[in-house]
């Protein structure tokens, strides 16, 4: 017995070393190094001039698409919305609200040249709807008035009743770290007009039967107060705008 056991303790001790080096091994073909996905590019356009139908432009009445010609992109706007948020004051609480009445007036884009991207479109301030009633019936539009934004609840395309959104030509350009765009454009609002930055994704055309569809979402942040002159004791000054809006074309 007493000339076995170096020759066990030798065994037991390569054994072990064997299963050492063995995992080593497989634990470098589990876990393979990978870098981030590349951004992938493609090349689709889409032009849709006078974007959203409206009455004074043929249609049956604003919104309505019956009229659009077959092969025609649109903006579908029961399918799209223009939101906004701003904290409440110093409390952290989000304020946040949408426009009732958009308009999409104008769209070129163009994924593989981003320089051609091009948009305008519009909101009436009137038409604020923040889902909350106290809000609502109170400093927004109490009254008979939507006093936040100098307006009165019985205007409609009187310019103090309008903010718009016109891209600068040749300004659009790839992100450099997602599949995003940027363009710059014209914001005016309260009368005041300044430049912001738009960041601008993609939704790819998909085919949906009757309908080819696709999608634009565009963020913007704005300084209400420093910059636009907002006059409110409720708001932050840093507002951020989300534009979504679902395109359609009829086959």
């Amino acid at each position: 017995m007493k000339t076995l056991k170096p020759t066990l303790i030798a065994f037991l001790l390569l054994t072990s070393l064997g299963l050492v080096f063995q995992c080593q091994h497989d634990d470098e073909n589990i876990v393979p190094i990978k870098g981030p996905d590349p951004i992938v590019r493609g090349n689709e356009k889409i032009s849709c001039p006078t974007c959203t139908p409206l009455a004074i432009n043929g249609a049956p009445s604003d919104f309505s698409a019956t009229n659009v010609p077959v092969g025609t992109w649109y903006a579908d706007k029961s399918h799209s919305n223009v939101m906004w948020e701003s904290p409440y004051k110093a409390f952290g609480s989000l304020l946040t609200g949408r426009f009732n009445y958009f308009v999409v007036e104008d769209l070129n884009f163009d994924e593989a040249v981003p320089s051609n991207i091009a948009f305008k479109g519009y909101v009436r301030l009137n038409s604020v709807n923040t889902g909350e009633p106290g809000r609502d019936g109170g400093c927004l539009a109490g009254n008979g008035d939507a006093s936040t934004f100098k307006t009165t609840l019985d205007m409609t395309t009187e310019p103090a009743n309008q903010a718009t959104i016109v891209s600068k030509p040749g300004t659009g350009r790839y992100s450099a770290t997602d599949a995003g765009f940027f363009v710059d454009a014209d914001l005016t609002f309260l009368g005041v007009t300044k430049q912001v930055t738009v960041k601008l994704f993609y939704e790819k055309q998909t085919d949906q039967g009757s309908y080819t569809m696709a999608g634009i979402i565009a963020e913007f942040d704005f300084l209400a107060i420093t910059d636009f002159g907002l006059s409110s004791t409720n708001v932050d000054d840093k507002v951020k705008v989300r534009i979504n809006a679902l395109l359609r074309n009829k086959k």
